[in-house]
């Protein structure tokens, strides 16, 4: 529709965030730049899950051309395709989760796979856990993609032989998700809970 619209009127501009390439640029001219400056650079990984791309893609290239060893990791959400295109490079079906704002049943223009080095899945229910466990012991609530990139980010550091500085990206306000991740309603009617008997108790907020 938007395209359409813009189209129908000359004096209207698409903005077209999953194709246009200034998306990821933005990101190479501002978000690398401040990452690797407040890292004082030593980072040594950089995670986010994908939706546009723009945020990896354009980041991750920034990073790795001031320092090539640096890991660009892409979190994505289990039934996305982008994990399995990164492995195989083709373009399988993907299935439903749950998590909103990142994941896709499509690659999108301005997604970069190039800068990408490795891959983690992470599951709908790590996700919203994480989401919980981030508002009770931190007091940062955050929706689901942020919740995600956590995962992710401390599956890496959990697995690092090595000493790690790893970066990511709290991308969404969990103030939109009420409803859903920090609804006990929705979490059950979405099997959730299942299997974290002592998820209230940990996590109840």
């Amino acid at each position: 529709m938007e395209a359409d619209l813009a189209l129908e009127n000359p004096d209207w501009f698409s903005v077209d965030q999953y194709n246009n390439l200034a998306n990821p640029e933005g990101h190479y001219k501002s978000t690398g730049p401040e990452i690797f400056s407040q890292s004082n650079g030593e980072i040594t990984h950089f995670v986010a899950a994908g939706s546009t791309g723009g945020t990896i893609s354009g980041t991750g290239a920034f990073l790795k051309e001031q320092n090539p060893a640096i890991k660009v990791i892409l979190a994505d959400p289990s039934g996305s395709v982008f994990k399995p295109y990164f492995q195989t490079g083709e373009l399988k079906k993907g299935t439903p989760f749950l998590v909103e704002g990142v994941g896709k049943a499509n690659i999108p223009g301005a997604m970069d796979f190039g800068v990408v080095d490795g891959t983690v899945e992470v599951h709908d229910r790590e996700t919203m856990r994480m989401c919980h466990k981030m508002a009770k012991t931190t007091g940062l609530c955050v929706g689901g993609s942020s919740g995600l990139n956590c995962v992710a980010a401390a599956k890496i550091a959990e697995t690092s032989e090595e000493p790690a500085i790893i970066v990511t990206m709290l991308c969404d306000s969990g103030v939109k998700y009420l409803s859903k991740v920090f609804s006990d309603k929705w979490l059950n009617e979405n099997h959730m809970t299942e299997g974290t008997e002592k998820w209230r108790e940990e996590f109840s907020i």
